[in-house]
């Protein structure tokens, strides 16, 4: 998949210049997020009513340092969003799940370096997978329906048919977080972070579920509030210069 390319292609990258420029973490995430999705048109916000959503993520970062107090760092997570929508005038609630791949880029600045504390800002890259949800009816307790989001021409009549998906999605991210440092050369992180996005999943007629004749609007964006924390390795390099200058001094002496 080209995001997973793109971001090996980026560790590489890192890799190599932190080779450079002193040290490198390498470690893994975990999150977990409530968030909804927003509706920019009037006319669809008296429509619908957008509810929170809990999901998570979890994968793999990456963090060197630029020049102080500036560092990059970046991930590749597995993502679980989605969305919960009231729709009042059809007393019905449409549930959703989707997965996703996503590539947070961020530069961060150490605001209170005594505490190791951190902003951020940058964009995130998604990739929409795939999902699930279901349709509550909301006059049954007991009526529902599930379905699967399929994104093919072959979709079963009870599957969410996406005609017209923005698959690939961009996101403004923004993060307060704190570094410790623990024995050895190990890091461990925790954020808070506010995602906003800033393309829809898609357009107003842009899914239906044939058997129930139902449309699902798209044009929607998600707007998120997440924790995570972090843990990493610090992996040391020393460049090559700082070696072969220290070897010529020794053998001046000598």
């Amino acid at each position: 998949m080209t995001m997973v390319r793109i971001f090996f292609l980026c560790c590489c990258f890192l890799i190599s210049y932190s080779s450079a420029h002193g040290q490198l973490l390498v470690g893994s995430k975990l999150g977990i997020h409530a968030g909804k999705v927003q509706y920019e048109r009037e006319s669809f916000r008296n429509q619908f009513d957008p509810n929170y959503k809990i999901g998570g993520n979890i994968g793999a970062a990456v963090t060197f340092p630029v020049i102080e107090p500036f560092s990059l760092h970046a991930e590749l997570l597995f993502s679980f969003k989605g969305k919960s929508v009231t729709i009042p005038g059809e007393s019905l609630k449409n549930i959703g799940n989707y997965y996703y791949i996503e590539m947070p880029i961020m530069m961060r600045f150490v605001v209170w370096p005594d505490k190791s504390i951190f902003l951020g800002i940058g964009p995130n890259l998604s990739y929409w997978l795939g999902g699930s949800g279901k349709i509550d009816d909301l006059e049954s307790p007991a009526g529902f329906v599930p379905y699967k989001v399929r994104f093919d021409d072959n979709a079963h009549p009870d599957d969410l048919q996406v005609t017209d998906p923005n698959r690939l999605q961009l996101g403004l991210l923004f993060c307060l977080g704190k570094m410790f440092e623990l024995q050895g050369d190990r890091r461990f992180s925790l954020e808070a972070r506010y995602e906003m996005g800033h393309s829809f999943l898609g357009t107003e007629q842009g899914a239906y579920i044939e058997n129930l004749e139902f449309s699902d609007n798209l044009e929607s964006k998600h707007r998120l509030l997440s924790l995570s924390m972090g843990y990493f390795l610090v992996i040391h390099k020393k460049s090559k210069s700082r070696k072969s200058s220290t070897y010529r001094a020794k053998k001046r002496k000598d």
